[in-house]
């Protein structure tokens, strides 16, 4: 990944004291103007030198910041209170949805289901995406596929309207 023209930056990790108490990296205020003036929604990058993919996040005080779960926190060999090296740049491809495998043979096995997912918007795509390639074991990630695939051809995901062919 070239990250010539990134951002570097020491972080903190910190976690948020309500709500869901979702840990992240607070993004400096030089930074976070600088990616926002340029259009930047998605960045590429590296936390200790492991590659991610992240949205920024505003937090409705003038502040930004990427929000990072314990997996990441375990790969990059980090903890709550720890400082990270943060290097990121604009995505050069925001729109990439990262499609786990078991999904993607789902979708090509169910005609209807994949038409619907095609009109997802790419946030729903990734949040889909996510919940699948999060399951741990491969019968798992398998198991979630298909259901998914289900509910996504029968109208029956959470906040489809029930009983009609609309939501999404």
């Amino acid at each position: 990944m070239d990250l010539s023209d990134a951002f570097t930056y020491p972080a903190p990790v910190l976690r948020h004291a309500d709500g869901m108490r979702m840990h992240y990296l607070p993004v400096p205020a030089e930074v976070a103007e600088a990616l926002r003036q340029s259009g930047t929604r998605r960045v590429v990058g590296t936390l200790n030198g492991v590659p991610f993919r992240r949205a920024l996040h505003g937090i409705g005080n003038g502040e930004y910041q990427f929000l990072i779960g314990q997996d990441v926190l375990r790969e990059i060999g980090a903890r709550l209170g720890e400082t990270v090296l943060v290097e990121v740049k604009p995505d050069p491809d925001p729109d990439r949805v990262d499609v786990p495998a078991e999904l993607a043979a789902a979708l090509e096995a169910d005609d209807e289901a994949r038409e619907r997912w095609e009109t997802f918007t790419i946030g729903q795509q990734r949040g889909y995406a996510l919940h699948v390639s999060q399951a741990k074991r491969a019968a798992t990630r398998e198991k979630r596929a298909l259901d998914l695939a289900y509910k996504i051809r029968t109208y029956t995901l959470y906040g489809d309207l029930q009983g009609t062919r609309e939501g999404g």
